[in-house]
């Protein structure tokens, strides 16, 4: 895992290629704004896809302060948005929420000295949402401020510290109704906390079945503490929240990357003659997926949908060249599951970049249509539109509707054309050669600015 990590590192740095904002790769509740210097543990297809919520911490058991956090208007008074009010309103979660003693002594200290927490220095507009002992040997408490531009301050200590040993480690503004925060070490080792307002029901679901037909089948039950609080190091595969009452969904989304290791080879031939072997970029892909969803053991393999050489145009240079690319799924007994894109550059330890299209959940290998955008290791999003498609497809049509917007020919179910974005809306259809419609997929560029859509299980925002 240790190179894995460097690689997490590496993604994590260059992100911002993708225009990404704070919001989209540290989590769809959370806009963390820390100034501490630290160690950032990330799962690839979190950075590269964008998947799941993660915050920055400082490492293992070290509780340095963070430094205050800035200032500005809303952060000392005034009223909180309609939208989290309820999330303030509800009362602490944790092994600690019932200790006055222990609140006492944490509000008193930001009472205090409100400038070096970046909260009101009034009791009264100061809420508790967490308070307890989390794994990773580590005391945790989520305090908010009831104001108009609220902000959550994380003080961490460990475990069984007392209020005057816990240290400010980093700060989000609270901009929606579920709080998502999560650490991990170096060794996979922390805690994963989700939870939104009162009044809800909270329920889990792990080892979806991915159908070869495309869908996703889950069962899900009951979390009676009315949050979900989990070890990074003990997740099941494809753990995923939902918080709702009865029909109605407030919040559904991933809990956190299952954090596992790559069981088994994968064999760097592309399936049906699609391309050709890039071992390097199949087992970087192969890597990311097993680390995200936790797919392992007897009963998945991994296949390469696709590969080929991957020309690299590095602006910092380095590993500028001729690098690989493979889009590689995991296949599980029911026939279909998860698949991401990976290009990787000439170093010798290769950095990796994907592009939050070339992910998604597939059905039979055989009979799947992807359609996606290259990644870049540039500032410049890519016009290319590259399709994989059943090796009986010799062509295929970009289509609004009854309009025709590009075409191309197929080669092994593999083609291209440039076309340059954004496209809204479109459908890629498939023909073989009677002219018989194959296979077709629905097709959206990113929107400028906004935070890159789950393209495996997508989040529902009932607000």
């Amino acid at each position: 895992m240790n190179r894995l990590g460097e690689l997490l590192d590496d993604l994590a740095d260059d992100a911002k290629l993708y225009d990404v904002t704070d919001l989209a790769l540290y989590g769809a509740t959370r806009q963390r704004r820390t100034v501490v210097t630290a160690r950032v543990v990330l799962s690839v297809l979190a950075v590269v896809c964008l998947v799941g919520g993660v915050a920055i911490f400082l490492p293992p058991q070290q509780f340095g302060s963070a430094g205050p956090p800035e200032g500005g208007p809303g952060r000392l008074d005034g009223a909180p948005p309609a939208l989290v009010q309820p999330l303030l309103d509800t009362p602490a979660r944790g092994s600690l929420a019932g200790d006055a003693g222990f609140a006492s002594g944490v509000l008193d200290r930001i009472v205090q000295e409100p400038e070096a927490f970046g909260l009101p220095g009034d009791g009264a507009r100061l809420r508790i949402l967490f308070a307890g002992d989390v794994p990773g040997n580590r005391r945790l408490v989520l305090v908010a401020g009831v104001t108009s531009a609220p902000r959550m301050i994380n003080l961490v200590g460990p475990r069984g510290a007392k209020p005057g040993r816990l240290e400010l480690t980093g700060w989000s503004d609270v901009s929606e109704p579920v709080v998502k925060d999560e650490w991990r070490d170096t060794g996979n080792r922390g805690y994963v906390l989700v939870f939104g307002p009162a009044g809800y029901d909270t329920s889990v679901s792990s080892g979806p079945r991915y159908r070869a037909d495309g869908t996703v089948e889950r069962e899900w039950t009951a979390e009676p503490a009315g949050y979900v609080l989990r070890d990074t190091a003990k997740l099941p595969a494809g753990l995923r929240l939902r918080i709702g009452r009865g029909d109605d969904v407030l919040y559904e989304g991933p809990v956190a990357s299952a954090g596992a290791a790559r069981t088994g080879n994968v064999d760097p031939a592309p399936l049906f003659g699609r391309g050709k072997p890039a071992p390097r970029a199949a087992e970087a892909a192969a890597d990311a997926l097993a680390y995200q969803f936790g797919l392992t053991g007897p009963d998945v393999h991994y296949v390469v949908l696709w590969s080929d050489d991957f020309q690299v145009d590095d602006p910092n240079g380095g590993g500028s060249g001729l690098g690989q690319i493979a889009t590689v799924m995991a296949v599980t007994k029911d026939g279909g599951g998860p698949y991401t894109t990976l290009a990787t550059d000439t170093n010798p330890e290769p950095n990796g970049r994907n592009h939050p299209t070339g992910g998604g959940i597939g059905g039979d290998p055989a009979k799947a249509l992807i359609a996606m955008r290259l990644p870049t290791f540039s500032w410049d999003e890519p016009d290319t539109l590259k399709v994989i498609a059943p090796p009986a497809a010799v062509r295929f049509e970009v289509r609004r509707g009854d309009a025709v917007l590009a075409n191309g020919t197929l080669t092994n179910g593999v083609g291209g054309v440039e076309l340059p974005g954004p496209l809204a809306a479109v459908t890629v259809r498939a023909y073989d050669d009677h002219d018989a419609v194959v296979a077709e997929h629905a097709f959206a560029d990113l929107v400028a600015g906004a935070p890159p859509a789950d393209p495996f299980e997508p989040e529902i925002k009932g607000w």
